[in-house]
């Protein structure tokens, strides 16, 4: 599953760490599925991503069910090229509901400050749609804007092809446009367990926006807390 985590990517490119001048992710994946975590569980997913001749982004990024919602905390550290980091820290939330046992739609929110003035960093709102065409088969599609401090407010979109080739193996293939630019993806997913999961993606971007980024993740899942738990 897919966590959007992309403000973070907005604001790289603001920084200008990127030359790809526009590239978002989430989970890390651009594209976000229709689906929360399970009652009683949370993750904490990491990743760390390059830039063609440009800078890096480290984000550690844990999340929770909480009741119906998905609750998470965001935080980067942002590498531009040539200049001093940035690190956004904000929270997000993730709504998601099954339709049929085809279709899922959701709704996900996220905010993010730094740590110089002017603390506020941007925000961005989207919808998630997944629709499972076959049973190791599932397209995601995503609309929704970005806010980021001092440019003109975006739109998002985006749909990716999720296809489970073997039960430990998912490849993921999407085309997205993000903070003014269109991009590309193939990746893959390796579960090595129930509870850790690896994945590795190479992004372009298409047209003029043409440099790239190679991405390696790692998600681990467990038990909640008591705390966040439902009462019985």
């Amino acid at each position: 599953m897919a966590v959007g985590r992309s403000l973070a990517r907005g604001i790289a490119v603001v920084a200008s760490i990127w030359a790809l001048n526009g590239h978002a992710a989430g989970g890390h994946f651009a594209v976000d599925d229709a689906a929360i975590l399970d009652v009683g569980t949370c993750l904490i997913e990491t990743w760390w991503e390059r830039a063609d001749h440009g800078g890096s982004l480290v984000h550690v990024g844990p999340a929770c069910r909480v009741g119906p919602v998905e609750l998470a905390i965001n935080a980067d550290r942002v590498q531009p090229r040539d200049r001093a980091p940035q690190t956004p820290v904000g929270p997000q939330i993730k709504w998601a509901a099954t339709i049929d046992d085809r279709v899922s739609v959701g709704l996900a929110a996220l905010v993010a400050w730094q740590g110089s003035a002017p603390r506020y960093a941007g925000a961005t709102l989207y919808a998630p749609l997944t629709l499972r065409l076959a049973d190791a088969l599932q397209l995601n599609v995503n609309v929704g804007r970005d806010w980021v401090r001092d440019l003109p407010t975006r739109g998002r979109a985006g749909a990716s092809l999720e296809w489970q080739a073997a039960p430990e193996w998912t490849l993921i293939g999407e085309r997205f446009r993000q903070y003014g630019g269109n991009f590309a993806r193939l990746g893959v997913q390796w579960k090595q367990s129930n509870s850790l999961g690896f994945d590795l993606s190479r992004a372009r971007g298409v047209g003029a926006t043409s440099a790239g980024t190679w991405t390696l993740g790692a998600t681990w899942t467990f038990d909640a807390p008591p705390a966040t738990r439902p009462a019985p």
